[in-house]
C-alpha cells in the first residue's frame, strides 16, 4: 500500500516541494491535520526541527479545523522541547492548558506532562505546583486509562521523594505496579491503555514500594546482633 503523501519521511528539496504542491491542493479543513501529521512523521525520522516549523504552521493557520488540529500540534511541540529545552516546553503546555482546559484533541496529559518537567527543576516552589499539577489531574471527572495513571504515579513518586515524602512514594508505587500487572482494557483493542514499562522501571518500583519494610528488617538485624 502506498503511504500517504502527508506521512512522508522525505524532506529533501524535492520531497518537501512535493508536500508543499499537495498541500495547496488539499481541501481548506484537512491542511491542518496533514502539517500535524506529516510533523509527526518528521519528528519519529529524527528531522524535529522541520516537524517544528510545521507544528508552527499549524497553530498559524486558520482553516475551519485549525483551532482543534493546533490544540495538538501545542502538545507537539512542549513534548520535543522536553529533553534540550525544558522552559520552552513548559511555555507551550502552559499555554495548551490556558487554551483548552478541556482536553480535547490531546492526550490529556498535559497537567502530568507540566509537573514532570517542574519536578525536573527541583526548586520549592516548581514542587510544589506540580504536585498541584498532578492534584487537579487526578481529580479531574474524565476516566484515566491504566497507562494515564501509570505515568501520574511515577511523576508522584519523583515528586514525593524530592520533598521527602517516603509513605507517598511507597504507596504511589505500589499502584504503579498494579496498574503494570493489568491485561487489556479494551479486548478488541488490547494495546489500548496498557502500561508498556521496561524491565529497570519495574525494577525501581519494587525498591520504592518495599523501602520501609527493607529498613524495618536491616533494623530489626541491627538489634538481633546487638543482643547475640
Amino acid at each position: 500500500m502506498t503511504r500517504d503523501w502527508f506521512r512522508s519521511t522525505d524532506w529533501s528539496r524535492e520531497g518537501a516541494a512535493e508536500f508543499e504542491r499537495r498541500l495547496s491542493r488539499a481541501r481548506p479543513y484537512n491542511r491542518a491535520q496533514y502539517l500535524r501529521i506529516q510533523g509527526l512523521h518528521l519528528a519519529e525520522s529524527g528531522n524535529v526541527d522541520a516537524a517544528r516549523e510545521l507544528w508552527v504552521r499549524v497553530l498559524h493557520d486558520q482553516g475551519p479545523s485549525a483551532e482543534f488540529q493546533s490544540y495538538a500540534a501545542l502538545e507537539h511541540l512542549a513534548d520535543s522541547y522536553t529533553a534540550d529545552e525544558p522552559e520552552q516546553a513548559e511555555a507551550f503546555y502552559r499555554r495548551l492548558i490556558a487554551e483548552n482546559p478541556t482536553m480535547n484533541g490531546t492526550s490529556s496529559l498535559q497537567h502530568v506532562k507540566l509537573a514532570e518537567v517542574l519536578i525536573a527543576r527541583g526548586s520549592d516552589a516548581a514542587l510544589e505546583e506540580a504536585i498541584e499539577l498532578l492534584t487537579q489531574w487526578v481529580e479531574t471527572d474524565s476516566p484515566h486509562f491504566p497507562n494515564e495513571l501509570f505515568r501520574w504515579n511515577l511523576a508522584l513518586i519523583a515528586a514525593a521523594e524530592a520533598t521527602g515524602e517516603d509513605v507517598v512514594a511507597r504507596a504511589a508505587a505500589q499502584r504503579a505496579l498494579q496498574l503494570a500487572d493489568q491485561g487489556p482494557v479494551f479486548p478488541r483493542h488490547p494495546s489500548v491503555g496498557v502500561v508498556q514499562a521496561d524491565q529497570a522501571t519495574l525494577h525501581r518500583l519494587k525498591r520504592v514500594a518495599t523501602k520501609r519494610k527493607r529498613r524495618l528488617l536491616a533494623r530489626l538485624a541491627r538489634r538481633e546482633r546487638g543482643t547475640s
